[in-house]
């Protein structure tokens, strides 16, 4: 019976391992027109509220013509929520950017020059209120839509 345990423990160890799963979606891109305000916005809240729920996503900000830096207003009301921007700066949206994405959200933008042959579902959100002008509305109207992205994502 010895012989047979270890025999069989033998078999196990020499066996293939099971392959490692493949891992989901880590990020969601954000993108609008500049990649300074409401896809900042966006990124902002969804890191925080994702980190609140325990779920291991990030999210990353993009621009179809991005600005040089965040408006000052824009950062100065981000430092009132609690978030510290650091050392952002707008990028332009890439196919790269399409790489481990679960999701591409176009905030008032059509992204379909770099994300129509991609698999990679693109979600439209074109009635988010002017952040410079009302950024409560914004913030508010981005919030409620992340807190419906993220229960679609955490299924």
């Amino acid at each position: 019976m010895g012989i047979a345990l270890a025999t069989a423990l033998l078999a196990v160890l020499a066996a293939d391992p099971a392959p490692e799963p493949t891992p989901g979606p880590t990020h969601v891109v954000f993108v609008c027109e500049h990649g300074s305000v409401k896809s900042v916005i966006a990124m902002a809240w969804f890191e925080r509220l994702a980190r609140e729920r325990g779920l291991d996503l990030r999210a990353v900000s993009r621009g179809m013509t991005p600005d040089a830096a965040v408006p000052a207003a824009i950062a100065d009301r981000l430092r009132q929520d609690g978030f510290d921007l650091g050392q952002f700066q707008p990028s332009a949206f890439s196919k790269q950017d399409l790489e481990g994405a679960g999701r591409v959200v176009a905030i008032g933008v059509d992204t379909a020059s770099v994300s129509a042959a991609s698999s990679v579902p693109v979600e439209v959100w074109d009635d988010i209120p002017s952040a410079t002008q009302h950024y409560d509305q914004a913030r508010d109207a981005l919030r409620a839509r992340i807190e419906a992205l993220l229960a679609t994502l955490r299924k």
